[in-house]
C-alpha cells in the first residue's frame, strides 16, 4: 500500500468549485482504472466490471463467490483533494513518526491524505479479494467519486452501478474513528429584491430597502440557533454570505442538524423569518433562489447489522474503535441526499487533513484494510 499511496499522492487531483471535475481527477480515475485492472488480468478473475463513467466515477463490481444470498456491500471513497490548501506539485516524503511509517511533504503543499489513503486501501482490497479465493464473499460494489471536498460527491452517481444494502465510506480521519451518523444539510439561500428612492422621498416613492430586510431576516434567528452556540449532536442555522448587488441583496444560509424533529424546527424558524420580513419591508420582494438537501444523516438509513459488523471485526483484529457523531458530511451522506443508503465512515490514517501538516499513518491504513476485509468475511453471515 505504501508505494500505490505514494504513487497516488503525487497525482495532482485538485476539485475546484468551478469545474464539474478536473483533469487531475480523470487522471487519478485512470491510475485506479490501471491497477484494478492489472489486478484483474494477473488473478485471472472472472465477471469484474470495471468501468469508467463519462461523469469520472470509476465503478468495480465483484461477483460473489458463494451460492447463498446474503446483502450486496458497498465501499465508497473520493478522487479529488480538498482545493482548500496548497497543492499543485505534490511531493511525499517517507518518514517516521514516533516509530510508525509515514508519508507528509515538505510542507508547503497538502498531501491529499483526504482521500489518497482511502482510494489505496479501496485498490489493496480488491487486490486480495480476487487473490485470495478463500475469503467467502457476496457482491462487492465500489465506488471512486469526483469532487467529494466540494460537496458534489453524489452528483453524478449511477444507482444502477452503485446501490449497495451495506455501505462503508473510507475517508475517516486518524486511526480509529468510525462515523456513525452526521449532519443533515440543507442550503437555504434568500434573495431581497429592493426598491431605489431617494430617502427624503422614501414613503411618498416606497423605497425597498433590501440591506435592511436581509439584516431583520438575518436577526429573527436567536443566538442560541448559531453555530458558536452549538456542539455535539445540536444543530444550527447560520446566515454567512450577506451579498449585495445594487439594491438587491442575497444572503445564503447553512442549515444543519441531526435529528428530524430540529430540522422541522428550523424550517418553521425559516418560514417564520421570510413572512416577518415581508410584513415589515412590504416594498421588498423575497425570493427563494436555492433550497436543497446537501447531505444526509446516514443514521436514517444505515443496515441494522452495520454497527454490529464493525464491532465484531474490531475484535477479531484486536484494534479499538470509536464510534462518533460527525459534525459535517461524507460521500456517504451525499449518497443519502440522493436516496441511497448511507453508510459509516471508517478511519483510513490521514491526519490534519486539509492543511500542509496533512500526513498519512500507514499503520492504520493497513489496520482500515484489515478491519474491512473482516467485515467482508462477515457479510454472508447475515440472514
Amino acid at each position: 500500500m505504501l508505494d500505490s499511496f505514494v504513487r497516488y499522492a503525487s497525482i495532482d487531483s485538485q476539485s475546484n468549485y468551478d469545474s464539474i471535475c478536473t483533469q487531475g481527477q480523470h487522471n487519478m480515475a485512470l491510475a485506479l482504472k490501471a491497477d484494478i485492472e492489472d489486478a484483474v488480468s494477473k488473478t485471472h478473475a472472472s465477471g469484474v466490471e470495471v468501468r469508467l463513467s463519462e461523469a469520472n466515477y470509476l465503478y468495480v463490481t465483484i461477483p460473489a463467490n458463494i451460492r447463498t444470498t446474503c446483502p450486496t456491500m458497498g465501499i465508497s471513497c473520493h478522487l479529488d483533494v480538498t482545493p482548500e490548501a496548497a497543492g499543485g506539485d505534490i511531493r511525499p516524503i517517507v518518514d517516521t513518526r514516533n516509530g510508525r511509517t509515514i508519508v507528509r511533504t515538505d510542507g508547503t503543499t497538502l498531501l491529499g491524505a483526504d482521500d489518497k489513503c482511502g482510494c489505496t486501501i479501496a485498490v489493496q482490497i480488491i487486490r486480495t479479494i480476487l487473490s485470495d479465493k478463500s475469503i467467502k464473499h457476496g457482491i462487492l460494489q465500489f465506488a471512486f467519486c469526483p469532487n467529494e471536498d466540494v460537496g458534489r460527491a453524489a452528483d453524478g452517481i449511477d444507482s444502477r452501478l452503485f446501490s449497495p444494502d451495506i455501505l462503508f465510506d473510507l475517508d475517516g480521519p486518524e486511526g480509529n474513528i468510525i462515523t456513525k451518523s452526521n449532519f443533515t444539510a440543507r442550503g437555504f439561500n434568500v434573495k431581497f429584491i429592493g426598491r431605489e428612492a431617494h430617502p427624503g422621498d422614501a414613503k411618498a416613492q416606497k423605497l425597498g430597502d433590501a440591506t435592511a430586510a436581509a439584516a431583520t431576516f438575518i436577526s429573527y434567528f436567536p443566538v442560541e440557533s448559531r453555530p458558536e452556540n452549538s456542539e455535539g449532536t445540536q444543530g444550527y442555522i447560520h446566515p454567512w454570505s450577506f451579498d449585495k448587488d445594487g439594491a438587491n441583496v442575497t444572503v445564503q444560509t447553512r442549515v444543519r442538524y441531526f435529528d428530524k424533529s430540529e430540522g422541522e424546527l428550523f424550517d418553521r424558524m425559516l418560514s417564520g423569518a421570510i413572512a416577518d420580513t415581508e410584513r415589515k419591508f412590504p416594498n421588498v420582494r423575497v425570493e427563494i433562489v436555492y433550497d436543497d438537501l446537501q447531505y444526509e444523516n446516514v443514521a436514517y438509513t444505515l443496515h441494522p447489522q452495520a454497527q454490529s459488523l464493525v464491532e465484531n471485526a474490531a475484535v477479531k483484529i484486536g484494534k479499538e474503535i470509536t464510534f462518533a457523531d460527525e459534525r459535517g458530511g461524507t460521500t456517504a451522506s451525499m449518497f443519502a441526499a440522493k436516496g441511497l443508503n448511507g453508510g459509516m465512515c471508517v478511519f483510513t490514517g490521514q491526519h490534519d487533513i486539509h492543511s500542509t501538516r496533512e500526513y498519512a499513518d500507514l499503520q492504520e491504513m493497513e489496520e482500515a484494510y484489515l478491519l474491512m476485509l473482516e467485515i467482508i468475511r462477515q457479510i454472508p453471515t447475515i440472514k
